[in-house]
């Protein structure tokens, strides 16, 4: 996501918020589990371990942020990050986000791509998959009265954005209409997309509709056009990777239970 140029290219220190550069050595603690902290870090260099209660979700390389879930959520650390070799650490507080988002769109990818890798590690570490793959295509598509656009319960992974429209894209779910998407420029099925589950809702074109479809390999004109959107993705994604960090250590307290009661 962000190497010693871009850091220099982002220009943070002179900007809202504050920036700071860490070097760690080998086997030194860089977040303890339970640390409230308004921060999120991103390793420009070495390895870092991800753990929860001592068991291992994740290991991080250069450009892959972490504590991003506990600084959006306001909540204290679950994660405990311990750097693995001598490790060059970029801290950033919470404003930044906002401002990479907006002034510096092109590393909002790298941030999705980031939490997307650790959340798929996480569910493996939980004895599930999550994976985050997503279709290598675009196109516009041209949509006639009527036609399904996103069907509920289907697991199409493309990502829609509203060219234009005669009478709006009617957004319903079993069978009953809960809203209508008039507004050209915005997005949709982006959640389902990213985090691939089923479609929650099914989209029909009233009247002729025009839509242009995304993929993994486009995101990026999507952030860089809309950074509010991927405010919301990676948002979502933190979330998401707070409420698996928590199953783990939910699943562990059970295993660890049953083991008492068995013996």
């Amino acid at each position: 996501m962000v190497d010693d140029e871009g850091l220099k290219e982002v220009g943070l220190e002179d900007g809202p918020t504050a920036l700071e550069i860490r070097t760690y050595r080998a086997d030194e603690e860089i977040v303890a589990e339970g640390e409230q902290t308004d921060q999120f870090y991103v390793v420009l260099s070495g390895n870092v371990k991800i753990s929860r209660r001592q068991r291992q979700l994740s290991i991080l390389g250069e450009r892959d942020i972490f504590g991003l879930e506990s600084c959006l959520l306001d909540l204290p650390s679950t994660i405990r990050a311990r750097s693995i070799d001598n490790a060059r650490i970029a801290i950033y507080d919470r404003g930044a986000i906002d401002f990479i988002l907006y002034e510096r769109p092109q590393m909002s990818r790298g941030i999705l791509m980031s939490l997307l890798g650790q959340l798929k590690q996480t569910a493996q570490a939980a004895g599930r998959e999550e994976p985050g793959e997503v279709l290598d295509s675009i196109d516009i598509r041209f949509c006639s009265d009527g036609e399904v656009i996103i069907k509920e319960g289907s697991r199409e992974t493309d990502i829609f954005k509203l060219v234009s429209t005669e009478q709006g894209l009617q957004v319903s779910r079993g069978g009953k209409e809960i809203g209508v998407i008039l507004t050209p420029g915005e997005f949709f099925g982006e959640m389902a997309s990213v985090l691939n589950q089923e479609r929650s809702a099914t989209i029909t074109s009233r009247g002729e509709s025009v839509v242009q479809v995304y993929s993994a390999e486009h995101i990026q004109d999507m952030i860089e056009e809309h950074p509010e959107v991927a405010r919301r993705m990676i948002g979502t994604l933190a979330k998401r990777l707070s409420q698996a960090i928590r199953k783990i250590t939910k699943l562990q307290k059970e295993l660890e239970a049953n083991t008492r009661s068995g013996s």
